[in-house]
């Protein structure tokens, strides 16, 4: 899968990977990929640290942006993969909404796909999409956890 996603998404550069450029195909695939991520590291019934960091074309699509950003490699530790990894899949899962609904959201670009700033922006279009992400301990809060300054940010 991540060399027919290499050849097909990663070879088009950074933009492709952007969850607007995404053909439908891809959507699908990586939205599976997303939610299993989400699924796997967040619970609406309990909150847990993070353990995995997500399939590798999730990883893949993370690295690309960042690469963008920073323009070099970059090493993430496991927590801050994880971090915009989940940064990551809300965007995908954002697109995905916003492609099967009437709700016209502003799309990311290559500076703020991966800033959870322009996923708490969309608090003031949809209120409950931040309820459901402090129910699914996205947000935080105790004071420990890697989303720890996200909820002061919102509430």
């Amino acid at each position: 899968m991540l060399s027919r996603f290499n050849n097909e998404v990663l070879s088009h550069g950074p933009s492709a990977v952007l969850p607007q450029n995404l053909n439908a195909e891809w959507i699908r695939i990586i939205q599976k990929m997303a939610d299993d991520f989400l699924d796997t590291n967040f619970d609406l019934n309990e909150c847990k640290d993070p353990r995995d960091i997500g399939d590798p074309v999730l990883m893949a699509c993370v690295y690309e942006i960042a690469r963008y950003q920073t323009g070099k490699n970059v090493d993430f530790t496991p927590k801050e993969m994880a971090e915009k990894v989940a940064i990551y899949a809300l965007a995908i899962t954002m697109e995905s909404v916003n492609r099967e609904s009437n709700i016209r959201l502003e799309a990311p670009n290559l500076d703020n796909v991966l800033s959870m700033d322009r996923i708490i922006a969309y608090k003031d279009v949809n209120p409950d999409f931040v309820k459901i992400l402090k129910q699914a301990c996205i947000i935080r809060d105790s004071k420990k956890g890697w989303f720890k300054n996200i909820k002061e940010k919102l509430l």
